[in-house]
């Protein structure tokens, strides 16, 4: 595993924004973290059983987004030519931008349903490099993994293993600075404070339109041009 491959780079700010976005909901007061939908499938069932239906139909309509929007990726991935990672990326820049018109007012529930549909959309996508499949929404799994890679590597002396603790290990590691931004940024702009994840947004759109290995396309050239003057000195 090349750790400063694009992918690598890519991925890390992804797990970044990830962070960014599950503590931003918290920081902010949202009832929930918008990158899961286990609390509120449980909230869906308790809601309902406690009569609360105002709630349970939010609830009901953040569950609808978060499909919808693993749908369309799904649909665009497999029916038409989009790039689904630029599409992904284009779609978080957008709900950052207009996370900055919300209302201070505004019911959390609500408040939640474009972070909802944004970190789905963000999952469908973004959720791994190589042979590892890694969330870049949530930290459960990442952790798990990790544990069992640097476990397996003390145990058994396997470099493979080192390199799974390292990968998750990285996850872990820029997913946390993500919340560490959104924490110092939220207590300070509240919900302008998305806007501070668009610059991480840019940078994974703009390494995604770059060539897949720029140093190896250097270097080729820079062979070629040694060729051709050697040619020409001969």
């Amino acid at each position: 595993m090349n750790f400063r491959s694009k992918e690598m780079y890519i991925h890390s700010l992804m797990c970044i924004i990830g962070g960014f976005f599950g503590a931003y909901a918290i920081v902010n007061g949202f009832e929930n973290m918008g990158s899961a939908q286990t609390t509120n499938m449980i909230d869906i069932v308790c809601t309902l059983l406690g009569k609360n239906y105002f709630d349970f139909f939010l609830r009901i309509l953040a569950f609808v987004l978060y499909i919808t929007a693993i749908a369309i990726c799904v649909c665009l991935g497999k029916m038409t030519n989009v790039n689904t990672r630029k599409y992904a990326i284009t779609v978080e820049i957008i709900i950052m931008i207009a996370l900055v018109f919300m209302p201070k007012s505004i019911n959390p529930l609500v408040g939640l349903l474009p972070i909802f549909f944004m970190m789905s959309t963000q999952w469908s996508v973004f959720h791994g490099v190589g042979k590892y499949n890694s969330a870049t929404i949530f930290s459960t799994n990442n952790l798990k993994q990790c544990v069992i890679g640097f476990t397996e590597y003390l145990l058994d002396k396997n470099p493979e293993q080192l390199e799974k603790g390292k990968f998750y290990g990285n996850s872990l590691i820029w997913f946390h600075v993500g919340v560490a931004i959104s924490y110092f940024t939220c207590k300070e702009f509240g919900y302008m404070a998305s806007l501070f994840a668009v610059p991480f947004s840019v940078a994974a759109f703009t390494l995604e339109v770059l060539p897949e290995n720029i140093k190896d396309e250097v270097e080729e050239e820079i062979e070629k041009d040694i060729t051709v003057l050697g040619e020409v000195k001969a």
